[in-house]
C-alpha cells in the first residue's frame, strides 16, 4: 500500500530550502529477465542520433519494449513486468539521453542493444546529494525505513531520494538515483511508431 504523509521544515543542500512534502514511498523491486530475438550490438559512441530517411525521427511518438541489466547481467528493469511497452516522443526528454538517441532511426519490430555509461544515463553519484533533516519530519506512527524510495516536494519541484539512514534524531536522504554512477545496457524492442505533426503536438500541450 502507498504510504502518504507530510512533514514540514528546512533543508541546507543544493539550495532546496522551504516546506518539503514527502509524498510516498516505495521499494525498489526486480523484473523478470526476458531475451528478445535478433539483437543488434552497438557501442555509446554510436548512440548519437544520425540523420536517416526511415525509421523513426526526432519528435515521433515511439512505444518499445526494453530490458536493462548492469555490467554483471543482471536486470534492474524491464517493460515487460507491466505487460505495456514504454511510449516517449523522441527528442522531447522523456528518457535519459543515452536511451533517447538510441531510437533515433529503428525500424518497427527491430531489436537493439546498446550500453550507456553513467554519463549518458544517470549521471556520476554525488556525496554532495545527502540531505539530513531531523527526524521529525516523519510523522511519528508512520513506518518509513531505510532503503525506502520517496519523493520529496519543494518548490514546485519534486525530488526521487532514498531513505539512507535514520536513527533517533535524523532522517538522511540520498538524492541520487539508485543508478547513478553505473553502467546500463538495454535490450530494446520497437513495437510502433507514430509521426506526430507540429499541429497535433501544439493540441496535446494545449490539453495538459
Amino acid at each position: 500500500m502507498e504510504k502518504r504523509f507530510t512533514i514540514s521544515g528546512c533543508s541546507t543542500c543544493l539550495g532546496i530550502a522551504g516546506a518539503i512534502l514527502l509524498i510516498a514511498a516505495a521499494l525498489i523491486c526486480g523484473c523478470t529477465t526476458i531475451q528478445p530475438e535478433q539483437v543488434q550490438t552497438i557501442t555509446p559512441a554510436e548512440t548519437q542520433a544520425v540523420a536517416c530517411t526511415g525509421g523513426a525521427q526526432t519528435g515521433d511518438l515511439i512505444e518499445v519494449d526494453y530490458i536493462g541489466t548492469f555490467d554483471n547481467g543482471t536486470e534492474f528493469d524491464s517493460s515487460y513486468k507491466s505487460g505495456q511497452p514504454f511510449s516517449l516522443i523522441l527528442g522531447s526528454g522523456g528518457a535519459i539521453p543515452g536511451f533517447d538517441k538510441a531510437l533515433h532511426c529503428m525500424e518497427v519490430n527491430e531489436t537493439k542493444k546498446f550500453t550507456l555509461s553513467p554519463e549518458e544515463a544517470y549521471g556520476e553519484y554525488d556525496p554532495a546529494k545527502i540531505v539530513s533533516m531531523p527526524i521529525e519530519f516523519i510523522p511519528a506512527g508512520e513506518n518509513a525505513t531505510v532503503g525506502d524510495r520517496v519523493t520529496l516536494f519543494d518548490g514546485g519541484q519534486l525530488f526521487q531520494a532514498t531513505i539512507a539512514d535514520m536513527n533517533a534524531t535524523n532522517v538522511t536522504f540520498d538524492l541520487n538515483s539508485p543508478l547513478a554512477g553505473k553502467a546500463l545496457t538495454f535490450e530494446v524492442t520497437v513495437r510502433n511508431i507514430t509521426p506526430i505533426t507540429l499541429e497535433e503536438e501544439n493540441s496535446t500541450e494545449k490539453k495538459e
